[in-house]
């Protein structure tokens, strides 16, 4: 038998479903990978003991399976982030304030993971409550690029890349609000795709002052699984049957390239490079691919600290308390402490810019089918530093300034996609991520497979 931590979530379904593999065989080889890797990564978290999880492929086996489209991820072993809830297990956020919080019911895309027949094992790591790029927290301690120990996973959904990307699970979901499934997939060569916000249902906690600046989705080894786990989390039944669709074409396709942004975005030069090297594949592909100026760019840090602060404000309910302060993280307490300072008329300018940047965004998706930009700006740094305090000479003022390329599609409500550029070793893992207008996710997921059908062909 081929080794089962190999196969893509889709392939794994194929196999429990034909009976070439029982759900107890797919656990046990999970549960070794887990036990060889994990302690040397520091993915997976709050895991259940390994007898429990052996009970509950036995029960997976024995129960009756529903049909290959709700129920694809039957008997498949799945970690939740540790920013969402599922039932039974402590709901952390990397924070010792919340080490102790055992949910007593799952989220809304946990509830759908569980209802297409995953058996949830543990949670994936996250730097504290999801701040900063980087997988570092108090709780669990620091995680690990899977493909480089000594190299940062990203994050926030760092666990759940490191896991994916050493085999530990087949599949993950994650949640990106400033890049937190663009950054750790880009540095272990995965597809991490944020949806248009809102389609994958969120819990009341994750956007509290209803943002919209917070997305639900996969991260996944390929686009075909990424897209079968967005249709499960966001209620739909997936497409997994063995018919292959037709192979989508790049032909004519317009492409908008944001580059550094006219040199705006310090980025590192080899990470333009790999990504010119890519684009010149996809217009060898038939795109037509032009560089695309944006003048509002610089106008989005600003917007960006104004909105995210504001959505982390029911934070001060904490930091008021003297109790609960010291075991709040520096990052955390200064978000805090700026929003703290922001007034009416600063979040009505951060709005107004807001709506600015979507008008241009109408304008641009008028002339371009998709804009591309870096997924990064930085490769995988070396883990035991923390996050980045310059990128090729150029300062950096705040603790996640390095992440600034990811707000073009946070703030512009847009489902974007992180898609690897392949051939590249652990530490010089970057990728590109493409932009879609709003609500037109399978669009976009459709053009990833083209874009990875080139690519892979290139290599």
């Amino acid at each position: 038998m081929s080794d089962l931590t190999a196969l893509s979530a889709i392939e794994l379904s194929k196999t429990i479903a034909a009976g070439d593999a029982s759900c107890v065989e797919v656990m046990d080889a999970f549960l070794e990978k887990i036990e060889a890797l994990n302690p040397h990564v520091n993915a997976l978290v709050n895991l259940i003991p390994r007898d429990e999880c052996l009970k509950l492929a036995r029960e997976a086996d024995a129960a009756p399976r529903i049909d290959a489209g709700p129920g694809w991820l039957h008997g498949i072993p799945i970690a939740v982030k540790d920013l969402s809830r599922a039932k039974g297990l402590a709901t952390t956020c990397g924070s010792p304030l919340f080490q102790d919080d055992i949910a007593t019911y799952d989220d809304p895309h946990v509830a759908h993971l569980r209802a297409a027949g995953a058996i949830i094992i543990g949670k994936t790591n996250v730097p504290e409550w999801g701040l900063g790029g980087h997988t570092d927290n108090p709780v669990f301690g620091l995680t690990r690029n899977a493909h480089d120990p000594r190299l940062s996973a990203g994050g926030s959904s760092g666990g759940a890349a490191s896991a994916l990307a050493g085999g530990m699970l087949s599949i993950a979901d994650g949640s990106d609000m400033m890049g937190s499934l663009r950054t750790p997939a880009a540095f272990q060569g995965l597809v991490g795709f944020r949806p248009t916000p809102g389609v994958v249902p969120l819990a009341p906690e994750m956007d509290p002052m209803e943002l919209g600046l917070v997305s639900i989705g996969p991260i996944a080894r390929d686009v075909a699984d990424a897209d079968a786990l967005f249709a499960t989390l966001s209620g739909r039944a997936p497409q997994t049957s063995a018919h292959n669709p037709p192979e989508p074409s790049l032909a004519g396709l317009k492409i908008g390239w944001l580059g550094n942004a006219g040199g705006y975005w310090p980025i590192e030069p080899s990470i333009l490079r790999y990504c010119e090297q890519a684009l010149a594949v996809l217009a060898t592909a038939g795109a037509k691919v032009d560089a695309c100026i944006s003048y509002q760019i610089p106008d989005l840090w600003p917007c960006w600290l104004a909105l995210r602060q504001t959505a982390l404000s029911p934070g001060n309910a904490l930091y008021q308390d003297p109790s609960k302060r010291p075991l709040m993280s520096d990052n955390w307490q200064w978000e805090i402490q700026q929003g703290a300072l922001l007034s009416r008329d600063d979040i009505s300018a951060a709005q107004q810019a807001q709506r600015a940047w979507r008008a241009e965004l109408g304008g641009l998706f008028s002339e371009y089918d998709v804009l591309i930009a870096p997924a990064c700006q930085v490769h995988p740094f070396a883990s035991a530093d923390g996050s980045p305090k310059q990128i090729h000479g150029r300062s950096l003022d705040t603790y996640h300034r390095w992440l600034e390329v990811s707000l073009p599609a946070s703030l512009g409500n847009l489902p974007v996609i992180s898609m690897p550029i392949p051939g590249l070793s652990p530490q010089h893992m970057t990728a590109m991520q493409i932009m879609m207008p709003s609500d037109s996710d399978q669009a976009l997921l459709n053009v990833a497979r083209g874009v990875e059908t080139a690519l892979g062909r290139a290599v």
